[in-house]
């Protein structure tokens, strides 16, 4: 899992808080420390979800056992945790305090994920909180460590940044996943409407059952229930087009992406904001 390859995106925001001229050793052992985090997640969340593959290879479960494979997610935590004891940075005790609930945060949004594929009478409140726990709780980790590892006075600041564009990120997933060009995504188009996945598309889309016709209803069935298939991607996409439920989940996204920038604002003009910034547009695809 560890040469799986990955965009590295948690440990780049991590350096990127901290600046060009922090010192490596203030903050690269936490970087290390939050991808190992996120790898410790992948590997326990294949094994909940029963994932066959990742990053184009078998999972840690499927190719060692199950056994090996939850031991190996508790040694990646293991790992994780010596790496940010070994910060010189004098908020090393901070540093693992915000570890320990970053932690604990992405594992009750894991609880909330799989309680979730029970329920279809979910709210796109409910759903927000969900992802706010398993998604954006990584990345304010990553940005507060970095703001830790120099003593910024413009922590919260950071995290209220890597708050709302851990949203937005998620959100505008959830729509490639549906509208992407299948090269440019690097993944099935259509994977969550084939798995049964409760995001937002669907949460707002199961807001208009009532209203449905018979043939909406039974694909809305078959989305619920986990028995959709390939046939019914395009289906899907139509349908949330009909009903508006696309241009919803780019207008939340949107609002998400402004708030992040508005977080980003509040932090002094300098080259650390300015790459930043630039991180964020990459990160939401809105800039090459």
């Amino acid at each position: 899992m560890l040469t799986a390859g990955g965009k590295r995106v948690r440990p780049l925001l991590t350096a990127l808080a901290a600046g060009p001229d922090a010192p490596s050793d203030h903050w690269l052992p936490a970087a290390c420390a939050v991808e190992l985090l996120h790898t410790f997640t992948l590997v326990h969340d294949d094994i909940m979800d029963n994932a066959a593959s990742r990053r184009g290879r078998p999972t840690t479960h499927v190719a060692y056992g199950v056994n090996t494979a939850i031991l190996s997610g508790d040694v990646i935590i293991a790992l994780a945790t010596e790496s940010l004891a070994r910060t010189t940075s004098p908020t090393v005790h901070f540093m693992l305090e915000e570890f320990g609930l970053a932690f604990r945060r992405v594992c009750e949004g894991q609880a909330l994920d799989k309680e979730f594929e029970l329920r279809d009478d979910l709210t796109v409140e409910e759903y927000l909180h969900m992802i706010d726990l398993k998604t954006s709780k990584v990345l304010e980790l990553a940005a507060v460590l970095g703001a830790l590892a120099v003593e910024s006075s413009h922590k919260e600041d950071l995290r209220a940044f890597a708050h709302h564009l851990g949203l937005a990120f998620q959100i505008s997933d959830d729509l490639l996943d549906l509208t992407a060009d299948q090269a440019a995504f690097g993944k099935t188009i259509g994977g969550d409407i084939v798995e049964g996945k409760r995001t937002l598309l669907f949460v707002c889309a199961t807001e208009h059952y009532s209203r449905m016709n018979v043939q909406q209803r039974a694909l809305m069935d078959r989305i619920r229930d986990h028995a959709a298939t390939a046939e019914d991607v395009p289906l899907a996409r139509e349908l949330f087009s009909t009903l508006g439920v696309l241009t919803s989940a780019e207008r939340i996204a949107k609002q998400e992406t402004d708030r992040a920038k508005a977080a980003l604002g509040r932090v002094p003009v300098s080259e650390a904001r300015q790459h930043l910034e630039v991180f964020c547009d990459r990160l939401l695809g809105r800039s090459s």
